[in-house]
This record gives structure tokens, C-alpha cells and sequence, in this order.
């Protein structure tokens, strides 16, 4: 790791200029998630036709797989960090190493954790809810969805390695194409039709194995055939220390991933206890989240990729201008943005099938405490994932997730909901108190620039 030497560079970084990568960067990322969100609110929607039931089972069994997710997540954000860095330094060779590296890692984890989610998915759904048609229908989706953990891994690697070496458009167009035929699929298998008996929740679960595997497909295809740098490039022979490398920074990144990933578990098993209804309503408005989230996680990948491609070339004075403008950017449309929800809090509700007798006094509050706490989970995805991860400022991440999720978040909600009795948006609302603990953390860790480093090594 090279030493902090701070530049004096003689680049004007215009404002324009940083927002024209940002645009380029951000949009096909943001455009690709807001699809994702969208298919997941598909899912949720399509089978709450067959009841409350149905709805709440795909919610939690997705859960499950939304923690593995993010094994790979982690696995991916500290592939994205290095190869963005290497991109930078023009070293594509370590940049392929470190990819198959991650890849080949992950499908080692994966491989058991799938095998537990599935043999034993029963077992594993009481833990959020006691009602049995719901466990039922949810171990059904599991074992549909079998070889999806498999094939998203092989997705998020190879997605994560393109967007880090600048290329966010092509998945994107074969994010689309995968969307819109797992889209079709649902409808299909869902409903049934055309020699398809009526699948319910189960259809939603084959759908998504298609797809995926389509995507797979789609993916590697285009890489041969368009002679990529991930196909073309050869790898290193000895990768002892890129390995190491790799490790020192997606160990507690995909650590910290845990912890977020097991404490939104946690909070699914709250409103769970709480009631059916309560988990219908968390249930849809997740992936609404999700969707609106998605407009800033495409900000938050270009905000990485060019943090960490100047961070590998040493222009550190670069590196944190490019942050201010971030962080600026980010807060003034977040503002916006949970303005515009609040306005169209009705629609939005009407669309989610949640302005029903039963979930409206639910769905409402909550839906309006979101909109005014969105600006804030915006703001700490960004220095999070933008900025402090791409300087590799990883282990301080891994206790801020910890104390602010473990230490507040879930202990206040458990409490609000369990011995207080409160309501459902008051419980809701307790569960947001982490984001607050956690900006104090990460912005007060910005501001001392910990995270400005070349995490590239100088040979391998």
C-alpha cells in the first residue's frame, strides 16, 4: 500500500465535468436497480391475489436469500474496490486475478449456505412468523429457487469487475433483457396458462431460476464474443499476496454485509411477531425501498469507481473533491426526492395494493416516515459505500454497522414493539433510529480522511 502523499494537482475539476461521469457511470447502474426493485414488487404483488399468506411468504423466504445476497455483496464490493484501482493503475492482469479470485471464493461459501437455506427452510421460517400456511408456501418458493444463490453470485462478480473498469452499460441492457423475460415468466407460471397449471408461489420462485440462469448466459456469451478483458486477459500464477490482498478487504466488508443482512432479518422477524398484516405491509414496502434506493445506489457505484481510480493513481486532493461534490449532490436530492414521495403518498400506496381496510392504518404512517427519513439512509449509502469503502476503510465500517444496527436499531425496536406494544409506525420508526447513529459515525469518519488510500500493491 503506497503512502498518503498529498498532490498539489493542477486539474480544475469542474462540477460539469464530475457530473458527466457521474451521469454515465450512475445511470445505467440506477436504471438496472430500479428494475430489480420493480421485478421484486412484481413478485410480491403478483401472488397477494392468493392472499395475505402468499404475500408474506415470498417476502420472508426472499429474505433468506437477500442474506446470502449479501455474502456476494461483500464478496463483489471488495472486488469492485480493487479492480477500480488497478483500472486506474492500468494493470488489468491483477485486475482479472483478483476477479477469479472472488468468483472462485464465493461459489465455495455459496454451495453449503445454499444446501442450509433450502433442506431446512422450514425450520428456519419460524423464526419470523408462526403461521404455518405462510412457512409452508415460503420453504415451497426455497426449494423453486435452488440454484439462484449459485448463478447471482456468477452475476454480481462479473457485473461488479465491468462497472469498476467503467463498462456499466452493457449490464444494464443484459440486466433488461433477463427482467422483461422474468417478468413474462411470472405472469405465466404464476397464473398459468398454455399448458401451465396455476404455480402461485412456487411459479414466482421458477421464474427467477430461469431468468437468472438466462442472465448467466447472456453475460458469458457476450464476453467471448466481444473478446473482453475478462476472457482475454491472463491471470497472475502466484496470487499469494493479491489473495491476501483481497482478503484484508472483503472479509469485513462481507462481514459487515452480515450484519446489515441479519439485522433487516431481524427486523422482519419483529413485525412478524407483531401480526400477518404487520408482515404483508413490510413485506411490500421493502422492495419499494428497494426502488427508491436504487436511484442512489447507481450514485454511490460511480461515486466508487472514481474515488477509487484516482485513489490508484495517488491524486488524493482529486479524490476528496470529488467527494464533497458527492456528498452535496446526494442531499439535495434526497430532500427532493422524499418530497415528491410524500406528495404522491396515495398513488403510491393504491399501486402497492396496500390502501386496503386492513393495511391502509398500517401501510400510511409508515410509508410517510419513510419518505422523511429517506434523504438520511441516502446520504449514508453514499459515504458507506462511495467513500469509505473505496479508500478501504473497511474495519472502521464493520463496527459502525454493528453499533449502530446491534447496539441501537434492533434493541430500541424490539423494545418499542415487545414491551411498549407500540404501533406499527412508531415501531417502524424506532427501527430508522440506527441511520441516525450511523451518519454522526461516518461523516465524523470522513472528515478525518482515514479512507484516502492506494490500496493497489506496488509489485506483485
Amino acid at each position: 500500500m503506497t503512502n498518503k502523499t498529498y498532490q498539489n494537482e493542477s486539474h480544475n475539476m469542474m462540477s460539469d465535468s464530475i457530473l458527466s461521469k457521474v451521469v454515465k457511470l450512475a445511470l445505467p447502474v440506477a436504471i438496472q436497480s430500479a428494475l430489480v426493485a420493480i421485478l421484486a414488487i412484481a413478485d410480491v404483488l403478483m401472488v397477494s391475489d392468493f392472499g395475505q399468506e402468499a404475500t408474506a411468504s415470498v417476502g420472508i423466504a426472499s429474505k433468506w436469500h437477500f442474506v446470502a445476497i449479501m455474502i456476494m455483496a461483500g464478496m463483489a464490493s471488495a472486488n469492485g474496490i480493487l479492480v477500480a484501482q488497478y483500472w486506474g493503475k492500468n494493470d488489468r492482469v491483477s485486475a482479472k486475478t483478483i476477479t477469479m479470485l472472488a468468483m472462485r471464493s464465493g461459489i465455495k461459501i455459496l454451495i453449503p449456505v445454499t444446501l442450509v437455506i433450502t433442506l431446512f427452510s422450514s425450520y428456519i421460517m419460524m423464526l419470523q412468523t408462526s403461521d404455518t400456511t405462510v412457512i409452508e408456501l415460503g420453504s415451497t418458493y426455497l426449494w423453486y429457487a435452488f440454484p439462484v444463490l449459485i448463478l447471482t453470485h456468477l452475476i454480481i462478480i462479473s457485473e461488479s469487475a465491468m462497472r469498476s473498469s467503467g463498462d456499466t452499460v452493457t449490464p444494464l441492457y443484459l440486466g433488461v433483457i433477463t427482467i422483461v423475460v422474468n417478468i413474462a415468466l411470472n405472469f405465466w407460471f404464476i397464473k398459468g396458462g398454455f399448458g401451465v397449471p396455476e404455480m402461485g408461489v412456487a411459479g414466482a420462485a421458477l421464474a427467477t431460476t430461469i431468468s437468472r440462469f438466462l442472465q448467466v448466459v447472456l453475460i458469458y456469451t457476450y464476453l467471448h464474443y466481444r473478446n473482453h478483458w475478462l476472457f482475454t486477459v491472463d491471470t497472475l500464477t502466484h496470487t499469494e499476496k493479491l489473495w491476501a490482498s483481497y482478503k484484508k478487504i472483503a472479509i469485513p466488508t462481507t462481514i459487515s454485509a452480515l450484519i446489515w443482512a441479519f439485522g433487516t432479518l431481524a427486523y422482519q422477524m419483529i413485525f412478524g411477531h407483531m401480526g400477518t398484516n404487520e408482515l404483508a405491509v413490510f413485506s411490500l414496502i421493502g422492495p419499494f425501498e428497494s426502488l427508491c434506493y436504487s436511484l442512489f445506489f447507481g450514485v454511490s457505484v460511480a461515486c466508487s469507481v472514481l474515488l477509487g481510480q484516482s485513489l490508484g493513481k495517488d491524486e488524493f486532493a482529486v479524490a476528496f473533491k470529488m467527494s464533497k461534490f458527492f456528498i452535496k449532490m446526494v442531499f439535495v436530492f434526497g430532500l427532493s426526492v422524499g418530497a415528491l414521495l410524500l406528495l404522491a403518498q396515495e398513488q403510491i400506496l393504491s399501486w402497492l395494493n396496500l390502501a386496503t381496510e386492513e393495511l391502509y392504518p398500517i401501510a400510511s404512517p409508515a410509508l410517510m416516515i419513510l419518505c422523511c427519513a429517506i434523504w438520511l439512509r441516502m446520504l449514508n449509502m453514499l459515504i458507506i459505500n462511495g467513500i469509505l469503502r473505496a479508500g478501504g476503510d473497511n474495519h472502521f465500517c464493520l463496527r459502525m454497522d454493528f453499533i449502530s444496527m446491534w447496539m441501537v436499531g434492533v434493541p430500541a425496536t424490539v423494545f418499542a414493539a415487545f414491551v411498549l406494544n407500540w404501533d406499527y409506525q412508531y415501531v417502524y420508526m424506532m427501527m430508522l433510529s440506527e441511520e441516525l447513529v450511523k451518519f454522526i459515525l461516518c461523516f465524523q469518519r470522513y472528515l478525518k480522511r482515514h479512507w484516502i488510500n492506494n490500496l493497489t500493491l506496488a509489485s506483485v
